[in-house]
Parts: C-alpha cells; structure tokens; sequence
C-alpha cells in the first residue's frame, strides 16, 4: 500500500467531518467502536502522556500553543489536530514536522486488519476520524513522545479521542456551536464536553460565560479535578487592547506581544506570531496547560514558554498571505469567531476597500454571521468548496443576505472567487478569505501554487 492507496483506503469509511446529515449523524457516535479498534492495536494510547484539549473556538491554535512549548521545553511532543487544510499529513505530527507519506501509508497497512475487523463487528463500520486517532496514537507511541497534545474533534463525551487518560485537561472558551448535537445552551454544551474531565486530573480553563464556568468546576469538584485559570490581571477597559502589534519593516502586522502573569511567573513581552486578541486568550490558556504540567512535576523553563510562543507555526487563522492588496485567510465559521475576525481586521490593517470571500457550511448560522459581515465588507464573494456535501450552495448564502448586505456576487469555485478579486483589487485592498477551514484549505493550496508563498511545517 502507498501513500495514495492508503488515503484511498480512509475515504471508503464515512467522513462525519463533510457529512451532509453531520447533526442527524451524531446519533452514531460511541466509544464502542474506537475501544474495540484500540484495543485490538495493544491500546498504544495508555502508553501517552497525554494533554487532552476541548472547547468551541480556539482549541487548535492553543494544542498548537502548548506543542511548541514542550517542544522547546526539550520534551518529544505530538500533536493530533483536526480538519486539515491541504493534506491529511496536518493532522497527526510530532515536534513540528508532518508524519511522512511514507508513514502513513506503513501505519494504514498495520491498522488495516483491526479495522476490518472493528468494521464487521456489532458496533459497525469506523469512521475516517476514528481511524486517524487510531493512527495517531499508534504513531506517537512507536515514536516513543514524551507528551502527545490531542484536540479533541466533536464535543467531549463521545469524541474519538475521549478513551485517553490525560496528565492535563483544557478546555478553551466553549460557545453555541453544533447546537443540534451538543444542545442548544451553553449548559447543555458544556455538559457534553464536561465529560472528558477525568478523576485527579488537573484542568487549564479559559475564561467562560457563567454557565459553562458553574457545569465545569461542578464536574471538577465531583471528580477531585484542580482548575487552573491565567486571568489578565492588568485592569483595563473590555474593548481595550491588552496587546501590542509587531510589525514587519513594510509596516505589515506579524504578530502581537502581551504580557501574562501567573501565580508562579511573571511573563514580560511575550512574542506571539498569531493576531487578534481571541489569541492572547488562547495563548493564556495555553500557559494555565503548563501551569498545570509543571504543578505535575515537569519541568518547563520560563524561557521555553518564550520560545514556544515566538515559534509556534499554525496555518489558517488570520494569516496573511500577501501584502499588495492585503490578503488574509481565517478559518471563522461562526458567530463568536466572526466577532474575532472583525475585530483583528479592524485593529490590525489599514485598507481602502474590503473583499470578503466566503463558503459555509450547512449547520451554520447564517443570518448572524451576514450580519457580522456586513459591518466590515465593502464586498462579498460567495463560493463553495470542492467536493463537500455539508457546504451551503453559494446561492442560498446570497438569497439569504440580500437584506443584509451589498455588491454580493457568486463564483462556483474558490479559485475562480480569488483570481477575481485579486484582479478586482486595488494594492491598498484587503482581501479576506473565510467561512470554513476547508475553504482556508483551497484557498492556501491556490497560493501556494499560484503565487510562490513559502510553507514551513514539511508540507
């Protein structure tokens, strides 16, 4: 089996992720399955030192965050995160670098009798995630990781990846997301992601709205779990930013510094490569995880938090991509996540006009996120990404912001939107991609291919 026949293989089993019943399919969801397949492998996930990482927003950009720290920390860190943006490789890594095509394609071949197995069994066909976080522990146990930071995909209780047994939980702030599968209130919600706290085992929390707050510390407190929270302990005005732009020498924003204060450190000009302020609550998340480790014994230098930070690689979210017109990529895909955009774009560049280029998907909503948008773009571009049942038609997007916003037009491809507004594009524009990380996806693909962009991360 190579490299192309393996993906092949893990296209055959169904893809929850691009499913166009994705609520109605929750129903579907269990630990039986990825139990029975991990246990059939020697379960090489309890042989991980595992940081667990939930939440409704941000929950990438912080296990990326706490990665790089222990990577620089001298710790052999893996890091399982989930969609991909161009290649499945994305998901599954360890100090940075991508798994081989090589690798996949040698673990999809060992895994291959399990899940053939698993898949003839009472409990049913796996799915594409189960078996990519079979294949991740797998891999990060034979590569003998000193920690794994695994994201978990959907929820909590009946994730994929919640069979671990973590040294470190996080949660990142939780929203209204996926409200037909996880409940429709913030308490319903954190219910269900509630449920990866596991007895004696240290929590990192982001700050949360009063009713996520009471069911997590409820839960913790019922299962012996510490909760470590970093607040931002300089006063300050909720609109104000807590922190300073770095600029490159063309006088394009490249990231931000802040300081953070802990109850054992003080953390002066933090360096971090990702804009918008949602990051610095993410980044103080990120260090509530290494308060947690360290309260746990390892040894995480103040330094290597510094350098974490400063290095951290991660594709997507409010990455510029060119400078004349400004184009931006940000995989926003709701509300509380457009908010953030808005308000990073509006801090962060200086422009004339303002293009923004989206695809979402079904389970989204709408009328808010068209709202949001049109506070800040001058024009839309509505397209659909390729091959993805969940995405909503590019028309029914138009019809339902016609009230709403102006100077919308449709393109049926991502590549057909952005070589249009590009020749559209004044230098002094910014361009914005957004809707969906599978859109950010094409879209990084296009410039990659298109207009020499440079990739970092062995792509």
């Amino acid at each position: 089996m190579d490299y192309k026949e393996a993906l092949a293989y893990i296209d055959k089993f169904i893809d929850y992720e691009r499913s166009p019943d994705f609520a109605r399919q929750a129903r579907f969801y269990n630990l039986n399955r990825i139990s029975l397949l991990l246990d059939l492998l020697g379960n090489p996930h309890d042989k991980l030192r595992i940081v667990h990482v939930a939440g409704s927003k941000g929950k990438g950009s912080t296990a990326a965050l706490i990665a790089s720290v222990l990577t620089h920390a001298g710790f052999r860190t893996g890091l399982f995160t989930s969609p991909h943006l161009i290649t499945p490789r994305e998901r599954c890594r360890i100090d940075d670098e991508l798994i081989s095509e090589t690798d996949v394609a040698c673990y999809i071949e060992k895994l291959r009798p399990a899940i053939e197995t698993v898949s003839s069994s009472e409990f049913g066909r796996v799915s594409f995630f189960e078996i990519y976080t079979a294949l991740a522990f797998t891999y990060f146990a034979d590569k003998a990781t000193d920690f794994a930071v695994i994201e978990v995909g959907l929820g909590g209780r009946l994730d994929a990846t919640n069979v671990v047994m973590p040294v470190t939980t996080v949660f990142t702030t939780i929203g209204l997301e996926h409200t037909n599968i996880l409940g429709e209130t913030y308490t319903e919600i954190a219910r269900e992601k509630a449920e990866i706290i596991k007895d004696n085992c240290p929590i990192a929390l982001a700050p949360q709205h009063p009713e996520a707050q009471a069911v997590i510390e409820s839960v913790a407190d019922a299962r012996n779990a510490l909760i470590v929270q970093v607040k931002d302990f300089e006063k300050r005005d909720t609109e104000q930013s807590v922190s300073t732009l770095v600029r490159n020498s063309e006088g394009i924003p490249i990231g931000q510094r802040f300081n953070v204060k802990t109850h054992t450190e003080h953390y002066d000009q933090l360096t971090l490569p990702l804009l918008g302020q949602h990051q610095h609550g993410n980044a103080m998340t990120a260090i509530a995880a290494i308060e947690c480790l360290k309260q746990e014994g390892f040894i995480i230098s103040k330094e290597s938090v510094y350098a974490g930070f400063k290095n951290v690689q991660w594709d997507g979210r409010i990455q510029c991509v060119m400078s004349s017109p400004t184009v931006v990529l940000d995989g926003a895909h709701s509300p509380i996540s457009f908010s953030a955009l808005r308000r990073a774009i509006c801090e962060s560049y200086r422009y004339t006009q303002a293009t923004f280029i989206v695809s979402i998907m079904k389970d989204k909503d709408l009328v808010e996120i068209g709202n949001i948008i049109s506070q800040i773009a001058d024009s839309i571009i509505i397209t659909q990404v390729t091959g993805n049942p969940r995405v909503i038609p590019a028309e029914i997007i138009k019809n339902a912001w016609s009230g709403i916003c102006n100077k919308i037009t449709t393109y049926p491809t991502p590549e057909e939107a952005i070589s249009t507004a590009l020749s559209r594009a004044n230098p002094t524009d910014l361009i914005c991609v957004t809707g969906s990380l599978y859109l950010v996806g094409e879209a990084l693909d296009f410039f990659i291919r298109n207009h020499n962009l440079n990739m970092e991360g062995n792509m």
